[in-house]
């Protein structure tokens, strides 16, 4: 009984530091991974898409509300750098503190309802004048 008492109490005492032996990463095989969100992912590839440049103009919206104009200078792992043009200021962005990125003048959708309204005040015109011209 005295043997099975202290080979439980062995156990009891070295199970902790096998744990721990077995928990610690082997010294030279110890890697980084960093969790990249759907959103930061989206934006990384915009920006990548986007080159840099001065011709790689975006406006950033960022989840502070703050928002960054001017063109991509540096594109890195976990972040890019936008400078502005006038003044020569850079600020470099997480890609996970962007909320919202798309580049200059009008994004898809505005020109796709901008075209369909002109095209609508177009066809009112058309109706307007055919209507007047008929009496």
């Amino acid at each position: 009984m005295k043997t099975v008492s202290l080979l439980l109490a062995t156990l009891l005492v070295y199970n902790p530091v096998v744990l721990a032996a077995q928990a610690a990463p082997v010294s030279g095989t110890t890697q980084v991974q960093t969790q990249e969100t759907p959103q930061a992912a989206k934006v990384r590839a915009k920006v990548q898409k986007r080159g840099i440049g001065e011709k790689s103009r975006v406006k950033a919206k960022l989840v502070n509300g703050a928002e960054v104009k001017g063109y991509i200078s540096k594109i890195e792992e976990a972040s890019f750098t936008v400078t502005d043009k006038k003044t020569g200021q850079t600020t470099t962005v997480p890609y996970a503190d962007v909320q919202k990125i798309r580049g200059p003048g009008l994004s898809k959708g505005d020109k796709i309802a901008l075209a369909a309204v002109g095209g609508g005040l177009l066809a009112l015109g058309l109706f307007v004048r055919a209507v007047v011209n008929a009496d």
